[in-house]
């Protein structure tokens, strides 16, 4: 069992917003959203909006992907992503900053899974730097 924060909330002004999605991805790359056991209210970031922790279970074979994303004041949006495995071990993490995907800890072979997930939330990425490039000349030879 996971225990993560899910949040949609934005500032006062509207200047500031953050929001985070939570995807359950499969071997075969099958991907919906995770659907919280229990939750727990609790403040969120932001005036505007709601937060709650949440529990989530891991069916066999598939990984939890828990993505959070915060757009300053000049609309600019950072974030990251963040695999869990049925163990509730972290196994990938991802950073994305000035339309970039790159690599911040884990094992590379998991890097599929955030490339999917990005692609399905119709994130724009320029570069990506993921640790599997390797992986991914050999598939194309």
């Amino acid at each position: 069992m996971l225990i993560l924060r899910v949040e949609k909330s934005r500032s006062r002004t509207g200047k500031h917003a953050i929001r985070t999605f939570v995807f359950l991805v499969s071997d075969n790359g099958e991907i919906m959203e995770a659907r919280p056991r229990m939750t727990r209210k609790v403040k969120p970031t932001y005036v505007h909006g709601e937060a709650y922790e949440a529990s989530f279970d891991v069916p066999h074979g598939w990984y939890l992907v828990y993505a959070w994303f915060v757009r300053n004041l000049r609309g600019r949006v950072k974030g990251y992503f963040e695999v869990y495995s049925r163990d509730a071990e972290l196994l990938y993490r991802a950073v994305y900053r000035n339309l970039k995907l790159r690599r911040s800890m884990g094992n590379p072979k998991y890097a599929w899974i955030v490339r999917l997930v990005a692609n399905h939330l119709n994130i724009p990425v320029k570069n990506t730097n993921l640790g599997d490039e390797e992986a991914i000349k050999t598939l194309t030879r």
